[in-house]
């Protein structure tokens, strides 16, 4: 399974990303890939107004990767450690991070700062382009 971040899904929706495109679409057809509320809610937020029921209703049909209280937790104690090394990272992306860790997922992403969490997450698998 994978979870690609808003990064991989706004190349994937813009015009141009012809790698990405198809890409995901062989892994959409092999129904492995997840969707996290995280960035769901960042692509709606970004998605003008006529598009956004078509995008929500897309995004609905998707395995969700869920956060549990475990995982906020680690969300939690993930964004401390980080802060205690002088290290802030946007709290949505450790909340991406976690959501794939934590359901067995790649996270696929074209956000290099995601390669910082990597070390903190074990067995956390990153896909990155770019």
């Amino acid at each position: 399974m994978v979870l690609p971040d808003t990064s991989i899904w706004i190349a994937y929706l813009r015009a141009g990303g012809e790698d990405i495109t198809r890409e995901l679409n062989a892994t959409l057809e092999r129904r492995e890939v997840l969707a996290c509320g995280p960035v769901v809610a960042e692509l709606v937020a970004g998605t003008r107004p006529a598009d956004r029921a078509t995008l929500v209703a897309s995004l609905a049909g998707l395995p969700w990767a869920e956060l549990d209280h475990h995982a906020w937790q680690s969300v939690g104690l993930l964004a401390a450690e980080l802060r205690d090394r002088g290290q802030v990272i946007p709290l949505t992306d450790l909340e991406i991070a976690v959501a794939a860790h934590s359901n067995g997922a790649a996270l696929w992403t074209a956000d290099r700062h995601f390669e910082r969490l990597a070390p903190l997450l074990d067995g956390l698998e990153l896909r990155l382009i770019g």
